[in-house]
């Protein structure tokens, strides 16, 4: 008897720990899961449907077996001192001295060793998010039938309560790099508007559902992953909705050379609208402005406008050469942050994030726009990415776009905030903010013909700044 909590308690570790080393089994019985449901609620052709879920649900049946072949062992392994050892039996696990036995081993298996040797011979990737973090994105992300469905379900209960939409919003998009993200935290913080933010990741098509379920408090703040300066925590805002779009989109627009135009039809813009007064209903300020970040909001932006007159946009823009001198050395920090932790990849491309990293791909606006060509190290190539978009920019429908230049919000970020806040019709008293006045060294060759052509450009918006 004296010995037998000693035993229960190795016997426990050595349980929980073949359950703790074979950990990917159990992430694919749930990803498994998710695939079948997920396919039942697909909308796909029922030829097509029925092909899919008989993989999903092999897949399944798997997983199960292989699931129930380790609480099996498990479980023996727990039970064979209870059965050998001075004649207990079973009924010793029911006792104080059992359970706390079973509990102290269980736990030690979970942190003792703190790495287990196949994932250091692995060289498993560390990463900001644990795995179960990942496998929760996974979950969801990874399957946008289950997602949408929820969508639908918190935008069914949301006009119950007689929530409606708004046709009035802003967005704030240009090329990753000239000052978007900034712009978003400031408009949010005044409180005159509202945005996704980190805390509604993964069920970011759910945030009322998922605020239920996890509501975190403000988290202290920490430097991106871009290494620019700018602080983020779980409420900071971020360009989430992307997620959206490609849920509902009528068929996919990042192909595998570049991220395509593509159109909104009338029912995608009013659950548009709808989705946004769900995010809106989480908002802590009641009445403030749908406001999102989405550097490829220019690719649907056409017909957005066709069906709304309303909406008011900002594009942001950079002096051509310091920008391209940006975007490649964060192309450059990426590639090698996604070869480091592959996850990091995986949740940009989920937010459809391609500008820069292992993932880069161009915008295509049109079936002649041109790919840039050439080596991604070099100046010319980003430049090319410059001309292009912008030249796409400047020739977008001008009702309600409002072009803002990088130097000139770093300079006077006071004053652009009340005049573009002025022009959407919000009401805000703008803290003083200080300028920023670091300016960056661009050091490499570019072609002249490219860089002429592109400050041509960048005048050209320049002159359209309004306040």
């Amino acid at each position: 008897m004296t010995w037998a909590p000693v035993f229960l308690t190795l016997a426990s570790y050595a349980a929980f720990l073949l359950l703790r080393h074979n950990a990917p089994q159990l992430h694919r019985l749930a990803l498994s899961s998710m695939a079948v449901l997920d396919g039942m609620l697909s909308d796909v052709p029922e030829d097509d449907k029925l092909t899919a879920l008989e993989s999903a649900t092999s897949s399944l049946v798997g997983a199960l077996l292989k699931f129930l072949g380790l609480v099996v062992a498990g479980g023996t392994c727990i039970a064979t001192p209870c059965m050998f050892v001075d004649g207990l039996g079973l009924g010793f696990l029911a006792t104080w001295q059992g359970i706390a036995a079973v509990s102290v081993g269980g736990t030690l298996a979970f942190v003792v060793p703190k790495e287990l040797p196949r994932q250091a011979r692995a060289g498993a990737a560390k990463s900001d998010h644990s795995p179960l973090s990942q496998l929760l994105h996974k979950m969801v992300l990874d399957h946008p039938h289950v997602h949408a469905a929820l969508m639908r379900r918190e935008i069914r209960a949301w006009k119950a309560r007689g929530g409606t939409p708004n046709r009035k919003f802003l967005l704030v998009t240009g090329l990753a790099r000239a000052g978007t993200t900034s712009m978003l935290e400031r408009l949010v913080a005044s409180g005159a508007f509202h945005s996704l933010n980190y805390a509604n990741m993964p069920l970011v098509l759910a945030p009322g559902t998922w605020r239920r379920v996890h509501n975190p408090t403000s988290s202290p703040k920490k430097e991106r992953s871009h290494g620019d300066g700018i602080m983020v925590g779980n409420d900071s805002a971020e360009a989430l909705e992307e997620v959206f779009f490609q849920t509902v989109a009528a068929k996919p627009y990042v192909q595998d050379n570049a991220v395509v135009a593509h159109g909104v039809d009338a029912a995608c813009h009013e659950t548009y609208l709808d989705y946004q007064g769900i995010a809106l209903a989480t908002a802590p300020h009641p009445g403030a402005m749908y406001v999102a970040k989405n550097n490829n909001a220019l690719l649907r932006y056409p017909s957005l406008r066709e069906h709304n007159r309303d909406f008011h946009a900002v594009v942001m823009f950079r002096e051509p050469l310091t920008h391209a001198a940006s975007l490649r050395a964060m192309h450059l920090k990426y590639c090698a942050m996604q070869q480091d932790d592959p996850f990091v990849k995986t949740y940009m491309d989920w937010l459809a994030h391609h500008e820069f990293g292992l993932g880069q791909k161009p915008f295509k606006f049109t079936e002649d726009t041109p790919l840039p060509q050439g080596d991604c190290n070099t100046l010319n190539h980003w430049l090319d990415l410059w001309i292009t978009h912008y030249e796409a920019a400047l020739a977008m429908d001008r009702h309600r776009l409002h072009f803002i230049g990088y130097e000139r919000y770093c300079k006077q970020p006071t004053e652009v905030l009340a005049a573009l806040t002025q022009e959407v019709g919000a009401e805000v008293e703008w803290d003083a903010y200080q300028p920023h006045t670091k300016q960056r060294k661009v050091e490499g060759d570019v072609d002249p013909v490219k860089l002429e052509k592109a400050r041509k450009l960048y005048k050209e918006m320049q002159a359209l700044q309004r306040g």
